[in-house]
């Protein structure tokens, strides 16, 4: 029997991609899954797949009450949570000073403000249950990464989530009880990311204005719908989970931009740009 046989696991951004994946390894490892999303239709397409056998509930991350309720469900049903995805995450790309502030609110406050919400909702129950957890907080290389020309939003909003998590992870550190957490920095996974706007108002979707920003955005995704499956990725964050890792890095091919941004640093040079590291 799996280790993780009936414990209970909720995912954020669960209806597509990562978090999607997480829903599926969670349930073939025969835990009680509970999927949050806005995205009703992807919410379905998972129910109809395992037949009853996981949970949805329709949650925006961005309203703390939506997010209370989420957590208040969740321990009604299950008494307990042992690991919490705060995974609900969407991009915006551009020049920063040409997205609007509908923009900038909107990828912060799913990426961020998500996190924080989820954070606060579940940890006070979750160190009151009597039984391991473990929160883990969907941030990106992206958020360790700088550099990122027409990534403003996403970046900053991802670097906070690093920063918060490590803050988390220190402070419950001090708690008694056995609960943790951990911070996940995906690379180039086939997802949806990139066509975050989908769900979006068609008023308000993010209008790129030069042939700079949509060669970046098209050579981007383009990699990223090459990437690892969301399937293979979600095993390798179970075996960081597994290896009671913070830090999880599914793709580690990462850490030689990392060097040379940290390098940068040290040496107070100008950083280098993130789109020729990628080349």
């Amino acid at each position: 029997m799996s280790q993780w046989e009936n414990q209970v696991c909720v995912v954020t951004g669960a209806a597509s991609g990562i978090g999607a994946g997480l829903v599926r390894h969670a349930a073939s490892l025969g835990m009680r899954v509970v999927a949050a999303d806005i995205d009703a239709g992807g919410l379905d397409v998972l129910k109809r797949e395992f037949e009853g056998a996981i949970e949805v509930v329709g949650t925006d991350v961005t309203i703390g009450s939506a997010v209370d309720s989420l957590a208040e469900y969740s321990f009604q049903a299950h008494g307990q949570v042992n690991l919490l995805f705060n995974n609900a995450g969407v991009l915006v790309d551009g020049k920063s000073w040409e997205r609007t502030e509908q923009d900038w609110r909107w990828n912060l406050d799913v990426n961020v403000m998500g996190v924080v919400n989820g954070i606060r909702s579940f940890v006070p129950r979750m160190l009151g249950q009597g039984a391991p957890g473990r929160i883990i907080n969907t941030s990106s290389i992206g958020g360790l990464l700088g550099g990122g020309q027409f990534m403003g939003p996403y970046q900053a909003s991802k670097h906070a989530v690093s920063a918060i998590s490590e803050t988390l992870f220190q402070e419950l550190s001090l708690e008694p009880a056995p609960v943790t957490a951990s911070c996940l920095c995906p690379g180039e996974v086939d997802t949806q990311i990139w066509e975050s706007d989908r769900l979006r108002d068609p008023a308000k979707k993010n209008q790129l204005a030069s042939e700079a920003e949509q060669k970046f955005h098209d050579h981007v995704a383009g990699m990223v719908a090459e990437g690892l499956p969301a399937a293979e990725f979600a095993e390798k964050v179970w075996q960081g989970i597994e290896a009671d890792s913070f830090w999880i890095f599914p793709q580690k091919e990462f850490k030689t931009m990392f060097q040379v941004r940290a390098d940068s640093i040290m040496k107070e040079t100008q950083p280098a740009a993130l789109a020729d590291l990628m080349q």
